[in-house]
């Protein structure tokens, strides 16, 4: 891995860290917080989508210098899985959180505090997982 690419993935491991605590904080939120206060609803979902983005940018530049092109953010997790960099568990959760992602930025109106709400509470530590298969490569 050439050290500009190393340099960049580090800086975006740092800001997904950052993201992971600030959702952990979040998590002391309940349901009923999200539900009537919107700009927690808002902060959740923010912090949700930069991690989300966090992960592809990571995967992007992991794939880039094994030479793979990526069209789409949907096409990542199975080039990911492919080449043995994660296994199919997180794939799937990845294909998850890229839809979630998707429906956040692109219908932000109509985002379910339920499905926020059990994202931030169950699904966080899935940053974490991440940041730990990405020190795993050299």
């Amino acid at each position: 891995m050439t050290k500009i690419t190393k340099e960049k993935i580090e800086d975006k491991k740092n800001n997904l860290i950052e993201i992971y605590q600030g959702l952990k904080n979040l998590q002391k939120l309940r349901l009923k917080d999200l539900k009537e206060n919107i700009e927690d609803l808002w902060a959740v979902s923010f912090g949700l989508v930069a991690g989300v983005e966090a992960i592809l940018d990571i995967s992007q530049f992991i794939l880039a210098e094994k030479g793979i092109k990526i069209e789409s953010y949907n096409k990542i997790p199975e080039k990911l899985f492919e080449n043995k960099i994660i296994d199919k568990n997180f794939k799937n959760k990845m294909i998850q959180i890229i839809g979630f992602r998707n429906r956040a930025i692109h219908n932000y109106p109509s985002l379910d505090e339920k499905v926020v709400y059990n994202i931030l509470q169950n699904d966080v530590e899935d940053f974490k997982k991440f940041l730990k298969t990405v020190e795993k490569i050299k």
